[in-house]
């Protein structure tokens, strides 16, 4: 038995809602993971996901894919000058997209699925610059997301890791998975070149300012690329080591 994927809108924003296989047949509550850029990193392995649902490898989620209106705008958390002359700059209004994620998007989810609301069972994923904007609502919403995973986040962004340095981490305490594909932006010219140093450069400065070895993941692929592929298999990872243990605690 396959899922279900829904469409609503809130507020005009688009969402793309997935629920599981189990999900029409049974009266029981599943965690939310919410992804950006529509989910795509879900959507595009959702049948190797679904195996690891029916294998009681993973518990059986709601994924809910965020459609961007501007990215380069509301995936930025701060200003920023583009990485190419005569680019759009980056507009850093990440915040206020994560205001609308955090306090009207996932209440709106959780009055018309049946989901576990709290922080424990609810997810937040993002690839590239989705990745960026998910450490920063590591930062300002780690009271409402317990699991946040960043797949080949944009870390070389001006000024992340001395954020990261500065920055008190957060009370509550938060799985937090990073990945990098070691081949990233091995051909740019600009600081992209760099992905992969700087994203160790950001997993350490996290241990650095306290944050739990045992919450906190990072994974480096040999062979990694930043293209759609690697992201919905590390995607598949993060899951799994996110939920890690979870899935019997779930009745299937």
């Amino acid at each position: 038995m396959e899922g279900m994927k829904r469409k609503a809108a809130v507020n005009g924003r688009v969402l793309h809602v997935y629920l599981p296989p189990s999900y029409s047949g049974s009266g029981r509550s599943y965690p939310v993971v919410y992804l950006h850029d529509g989910g795509e990193a879900a959507f595009d392995g959702i049948n190797y996901l679904e195996y690891l649902f029916h294998e009681g490898r993973l518990p059986e989620l709601i994924f809910v894919g965020i459609e961007p209106r501007n990215r380069l705008d509301e995936y930025t958390p701060w200003p920023s000058s583009p990485l190419v002359p005569g680019k759009p700059e980056f507009g850093g209004a990440g915040d206020r997209y994560l205001e609308e994620v955090a306090l009207r998007i996932k209440p709106f989810i959780d009055r018309e699925c049946r989901t576990l609301p709290d922080r424990e069972h609810t997810g937040l994923a993002g690839c590239s610059l989705g990745g960026l904007i998910s450490l920063r609502a590591y930062y300002r919403y780690s009271d409402i997301f317990g699991k946040i995973a960043l797949i080949s986040a944009s870390l070389w962004y001006e000024g992340v890791p001395d954020y990261v340095r500065r920055e008190p981490i957060p009370k509550e305490e938060t799985r937090l998975f990073l990945s990098v594909g070691a081949l990233e932006g091995r051909y740019n010219r600009n600081v992209q070149r760099d992905m992969a140093d700087r994203t160790r450069l950001v997993h350490s400065a996290l241990l650095e300012r306290g944050v739990p070895g045992d919450r906190l993941k990072l994974e480096i692929a040999a062979e990694g690329t930043h293209d759609p592929m690697f992201f919905a298999r590390k995607f598949t990872d993060a899951l799994q080591w996110l939920f890690a243990g979870e899935a019997d605690g779930y009745a299937r």
